[in-house]
């Protein structure tokens, strides 16, 4: 996401929490401040953000972290008022309009190390997903 939103949609400063193993991580993906969720509290940064995405269902703590007057769009529902519901179907108007990230490098797909699991694994792959440990996805289960 952090990608696409500096690449795609040209946001100016990117931030974005993860757990300690994985803050180069965000880095590398090109996020400009990099929280360990494990160790501050994000919706506390004086810092606030004009659109704020929240991939974990955490709606309540994320929307501190929105300017006034600021977006917040969340994958899972319901979400905390104002809340927008996310959800974003691949098709091929979609997948044309990532294209030329894809093919310059801009925007890369990220897919976990254990993966990819084939379907004989699917329980394997939801247990691996449920673990919150899963790189490149979102990491909470909305079914």
């Amino acid at each position: 996401m952090k990608e696409l939103a500096k690449h795609v949609f040209e946001a100016s400063r990117i931030a974005a929490t993860a757990s300690t193993t994985k803050l180069e991580f965000l880095r590398k993906l090109g996020a400009d401040l990099a929280t360990d969720y494990t160790k501050e509290n994000y919706e506390e940064i004086t810092e606030k953000f004009d659109v704020v995405y929240d991939a974990v269902g955490d709606s309540e703590r994320a929307l501190k972290a929105v300017n006034e007057g600021g977006k917040f769009l969340t994958i899972l529902p319901p979400g905390t008022p104002p809340a927008i519901p996310f959800a974003l179907t691949s098709d091929g108007a979609v997948l044309e309009k990532l294209k030329p990230y894809l093919e310059n490098g801009k925007v890369k797909p990220i897919l976990d190390s254990k993966s990819p699991f084939p379907f004989s694994h699917t329980l394997e792959a939801f247990t691996h997903l449920n673990t919150n440990r899963a790189i490149g996805t979102s990491t909470k289960n909305p079914f």
